[in-house]
């Protein structure tokens, strides 16, 4: 029996519930989302079995559209790679669902927050098994009006509605580039089919249309993924609440763009120009948000900041063809930023504080965040051996020395691994270093908050890394790269990059002169395209938008909303909380309309 339409149902089905569920009813909130967890663990877990017992790509087609001219499927498909990223995101997405019962506990918009949760899982879900173009755009689209919904959450926080615009505004941007892509797409194959665009590659297409092709996916997902020049829109993110910003940053939002390369890959493969391309937006970006990282305060635009430049290194890998390896660090990604995002949540849900240097003057934290984070931070920064971020960035590394020739790709590599340290050892040893952990665990254990960190503090250690590669073939060795010198080499790099980061932070043997040309860098990096968008397509739309106040059609619709508001004035006023004058009021609609009724 196929099963795969569950996993699409089961989240869409919650987010139904949790739409009718009053706020009060805390119980009946929590009781439905581990049964829908439940079901979504089983349900995939069949799923996993019936893929593993046949050899052929299982597929279900739940509606077909006719047109005139074409034929549209919204049909299901799985395979090793749809399998891979399924698993990935109702395993996360229900960890962080968990740990929300808890983070989001006596907070206003309860069954809100989880109906959102709920609707982002499903359309994420329907971006991976999604067996078309068409259909994967659909879930596409849904993503960015569920991560609108998520950051502006707050919605009664002032300029938090600015940051949902912000997001959503600059995604639908990079998304027109990828509608074209698309249309150019069934022009060319006359299909929106992964598989028959992966079999009419065999046959004579034009480079130019293939080169333009790509070229409109590379930007469509610029912008999902927040790399250069539309990054900005991530940091600003960190205004919805914090196990939102573990699900954009791990399994949905920023990933879904690599996925959708891996995808199409082999349209890549024939337009070394485009992938030159990516690789270029990759570098910049990781230069750019690397040091940025180095520069921030809060901890969650930290955080923001590294997932920019961890996402800017799937950019360099795809663009070298080592797709698997990009799907590896994808997953070992998303272990370690979503650990980091709970961990520090923990921290900002206790003390209600994001700024690192505020939250040095805690005297005690709870021992499960503390480890978390500290494990994460670790395997962020690839400590060697014991973490799983420590063999899929030695896995990139032997990726760029094997498939690549240029090997100034191997010093970016290691200059940002460098700077990853330092930042996340900033954070460590600024919040940490003082502090008296809380190693009464039975006293300060929370089920909901500690489980799905504990959970996670194991995938992010080498028995992640060694989960996940019996699932993805990660490492095609050459023999011309010496590999176990390499990975000496490496670890020998992560320890004198700790050693720098303990020395610079701890020991403070580097005193920066905060001077006028320090201060430029760090409102550059921090603020500079901001301000380059406000100083010219903000204000040129503004100026537009002032010319067209004068147009007819505007003043028309105009007119049609004062006269809704006026309305509405009006009708507010019949709202007195008076009961006879309610049921006076029902007596004359009926009398009325019976009236008419006799007099028709």
């Amino acid at each position: 029996m196929n099963l795969l339409y569950l996993l699409i149902l089961f989240p869409f089905t919650g987010y139904l519930l949790f739409c009718c569920v009053n706020k009060r009813y805390y119980l009946l909130i929590n009781f439905i989302n581990l049964f829908i967890i439940g079901l979504l663990i089983v349900t995939i877990t069949i799923v996993t079995t019936n893929y593993s017992n046949n050899t052929t790509i299982i597929k279900q087609i739940l509606w077909k559209l006719s047109l005139p001219k074409m034929t549209l499927t919204y049909s299901l498909y799985l395979d090793q790679l749809s399998l891979v990223m399924s698993w990935l995101t109702i395993g996360i997405g229900s960890l962080i669902k968990i740990y929300s019962l808890w983070y989001m506990n006596n907070k206003d918009g309860y069954s809100r927050f989880f109906a959102y949760i709920n609707l982002f899982i499903t359309s994420m879900l329907i971006v991976i098994l999604a067996d078309n173009l068409f259909f994967m755009f659909f879930g596409w689209e849904l993503v960015s009006f569920c991560s609108y919904l998520l950051i502006g959450f707050y919605y009664r926080v002032d300029n938090n509605y600015y940051s949902a615009m912000k997001s959503f505004i600059m995604n639908r941007f990079s998304d027109v580039f990828l509608m074209i892509a698309i249309f150019l797409i069934y022009y060319e194959f006359n299909s929106f089919n992964f598989n028959d665009i992966n079999h009419n590659l065999n046959f004579y297409h034009s480079k130019t249309i293939l080169s333009i092709i790509t070229y409109m996916i590379t930007i469509g997902i610029i912008g999902k993924s927040a790399q250069f020049p539309l990054y900005s829109w991530l940091k600003d993110a960190m205004v919805g609440p914090t196990p939102v910003s573990a699900l954009i940053h791990s399994t949905t939002m920023v990933t879904i763009g690599i996925y959708l390369v891996i995808r199409i890959h082999k349209i890549f493969m024939l337009t070394p120009t485009t992938l030159l391309f990516m690789q270029c937006i990759g570098i910049i970006t990781v230069i750019i948000a690397s040091l940025s990282a180095l520069l921030q305060n809060d901890i969650k635009k930290i955080l923001a900041y590294s997932t920019i430049s961890q996402i800017s290194y799937m950019f360099i890998i795809l663009s070298i063809g080592a797709w698997n390896a990009s799907l590896y660090y994808l997953i070992i990604h998303a272990f370690c930023k979503s650990l980091l995002f709970l961990s520090a949540g923990a921290l900002i849900n206790i003390f209600n504080e994001q700024h690192i240097f505020k939250l040095s003057s805690i005297k005690k934290l709870p021992i499960v965040p503390y480890i978390g984070f500290l494990i994460g931070g670790s395997s962020l920064s690839a400590f060697p051996i014991i973490t799983s971020g420590f063999y899929s960035k030695s896995n990139m590394i032997n990726q760029i020395l094997t498939n690549s020739s240029n090997h100034y790709l191997f010093y970016i590599m290691i200059f940002s691994t460098i700077i990853t340290t330092m930042y996340i050892f900033r954070v460590i040893l600024t919040i940490y270093n003082k502090v008296s952990i809380e190693f009464k665990i039975l006293n300060n254990f929370n089920i909901y908050r500690d489980i799905p960190i504990i959970i996670l503090t194991v995938l992010a250690t080498a028995i992640g890394a060694i989960i996940i590669s019996h699932r993805i073939n990660t490492i095609d060795y050459n023999s011309s790269v010496n590999h176990v010198l390499l990975e000496s080499i490496f670890i020998i790099i992560n320890i004198i990059s700790l050693i720098i980061s303990i020395s610079v932070w701890h020991y403070q043997i580097l005193i920066i002169n905060h001077n006028y040309y320090y201060s430029c860098i760090k409102y550059f990096l921090l603020h500079g395209l901001d301000q380059l968008y406000k100083n010219t397509i903000v204000k040129f739309y503004y100026l537009i938008t002032s010319k067209l106040k004068s147009d007819p059609l505007a003043k028309l619709a105009n007119f049609i909303i004062f006269i809704l508001k006026y309305a509405s004035n009006i009708i507010l006023y019949t709202e007195t909380n008076i009961l006879y004058w309610y049921i006076n009021s029902i007596l004359v609609g009926l009398v009325i309309i019976l009236s008419m009724y006799i007099i028709i």
